[in-house]
């Protein structure tokens, strides 16, 4: 007799996506969402979290605000639909699914249907949320204890809360889920005991650019956020932990704070200038989405490889270029150059070191290394369509230049709609014309833009660009500065 086909049970991953600043993922969760097969979110996790889950996974939504609606289930449906049809789904829930995430019920049921589980913690929204706002939620002479209630349900409904409890002593108490029913909670409070000038403060969206946290106490913080959108997801710190608030916030303070940028892509890795401008406080958006893709074998890359006793140096333009060289297991028995931080650290991870490097391709780098490029031929290892800038910059010092691509990127346009963004920061001309070409670039050609020097302004006029400031020199540092200066806080 025939027997039946073998079905394979898939795996849940119940993760958690923090508090909402997708610098605050683990990395064990980002390595999960570039992974599954499939992305179970709640409503809570942002756009800019859900934007780093590969093009090919399914989005599927099955999170709900405030309770609303009668469930008969602990697991979404469709979630064990997909996990008994072998797919690896990740089950995203926001700050940590086991603190009033309902990732506990969820672990349950999948543990009674037998499907493997695995529990990723996350940062808790708030941890994340006092950190954000600068307030600790323990200090040696304020708070030694700190407890977490759920906010949403009062008197008469299931609350399991002892409020008594809760409101004696002077620890720090965070309220989840407290903004609609906020005075009703806080007035709880205040009768079991809490005095009514405890400082207490309101903290929606936190740790992301919309963050807004508003200070009063017990009895005044009611009426004080009586025009902010209850929708938006908040919590409410309570103890004299937040009366510090004052002297420690930082998040608001740094310069870019509260702005959302787009950085222009061309190439794969990580952006060093995109990571400045996070660290000045503004949202960065990347885009587009690129990834280095090594040429198949037969390709000019491996001509050039088998007579590198030609050249009297290698040159590499990014940290792509070197991992699709070493891919070939070539011996380096020449000097390499590397242009760039990301090229001289790639070489470094294969266990070689640049015998040159440059600080960048601009034209002041190249040449302070013109003596070096003017002793012989060179083989410049690019991607499809090459790097002409610094072609015609190591030409122009004199040097004898071959380019060879290895490899060749892919470039993936967002397709949700586009966030409201303040500034375009252009890097590169390659990187300009990727961004600005196109149906996505057009969206764009109105927005203010700041360019890393006059090829790249060039470039982007060209796309039709309507407003293009230029940085005073051919750094990342200055187009850092022209940007902070455009829109960061005077």
């Amino acid at each position: 007799m025939p027997t039946e086909p073998e079905t394979r049970t898939g795996m849940v991953y119940l993760v958690g996506a923090g508090p909402g600043d997708p610098g605050l993922l683990t990395v064990r969760a980002l390595e999960l969402l570039r992974a599954a097969d499939v992305v179970a979110y709640d409503e809570l996790v942002s756009k800019a979290i859900l934007s780093l889950v590969r093009s090919e996974a399914e989005l599927l939504p099955v999170g709900r605000r405030h309770g609303e609606g009668a469930i008969g289930y602990r697991l979404h449906p469709e979630v064990l639909a997909r996990v008994k049809a072998g797919r690896t789904v990740v089950r995203l829930k926001a700050g940590d699914p086991l603190i009033f995430g309902r990732g506990g019920e969820e672990a349950e049921e999948l543990a009674e249907a037998g499907i493997p589980c695995t529990i990723v913690p996350g940062i808790s929204s708030a941890l994340g949320a006092a950190a954000y706002a600068g307030i600790p939620l323990t200090h040696r002479l304020h708070a030694s204890d700190v407890t977490f209630l759920s906010g949403h349900d009062v008197e008469g409904s299931r609350s399991l809360t002892d409020w008594s409890k809760a409101a004696s002593g002077k620890g720090t108490l965070v309220l989840f889920m407290a903004a609609r029913k906020l005075s009703a909670n806080l007035q709880r409070l205040i009768q079991a005991g809490r005095s009514a000038e405890t400082p207490a403060a309101y903290i929606a969206s936190a740790t992301t650019s919309e963050q807004n946290v508003i200070v009063g106490t017990l009895a005044t913080l009611p009426e004080k956020i009586q025009h902010v959108d209850l929708a938006i997801p908040a919590l409410v710190i309570v103890g004299d932990v937040v009366g510090l608030r004052e002297r420690i916030a930082w998040f608001e303070r740094r310069p870019l704070a509260g702005r959302r940028l787009l950085v222009a892509r061309a190439r794969s890795g990580r952006s060093a200038m995109a990571d400045d401008l996070r660290a000045l406080g503004a949202e960065v958006l990347e885009s587009p989405e690129v990834e280095a893709v090594s040429l198949s074998g037969g390709s000019p890359l491996d001509t050039a490889l088998a007579r590198l006793y030609e050249f009297c140096g290698i040159v590499f333009g990014c940290a792509a270029g070197v991992d699709a060289v070493l891919s070939h297991g070539p011996t380096l028995d020449l000097p390499v150059i590397a242009v760039g931080a990301a090229a001289a650290q790639a070489l470094s991870r294969h266990g070689l070191a640049a015998e040159v490097s440059l600080r960048g391709a601009c034209q002041e780098a190249v040449e302070e290394q013109s003596s070096f490029f003017q002793k012989g031929r060179f083989l410049l290892v690019t991607a499809e369509g090459g790097r002409p800038n610094l072609y015609n910059e190591l030409t122009k010092v004199g040097a004898e230049v071959e380019a060879v691509a290895a490899y060749r990127y892919v470039h993936r346009m967002p397709t949700s709609p586009l966030l409201p963004i303040d500034l375009v920061v252009l890097p590169s001309s390659s990187a300009t014309r990727t961004v600005l070409s196109g149906d996505f670039g057009k969206a764009l050609l109105g927005l203010p833009m700041a360019a890393i020097g006059p090829q790249t302004e060039a470039a982007a006029r060209q796309c039709g660009a309507q407003s293009v400031s230029l940085a005073k020199e051919d750094t990342v540092a200055s187009l850092v500065s022209l940007v902070v200066s455009m829109v960061g806080k005077l």
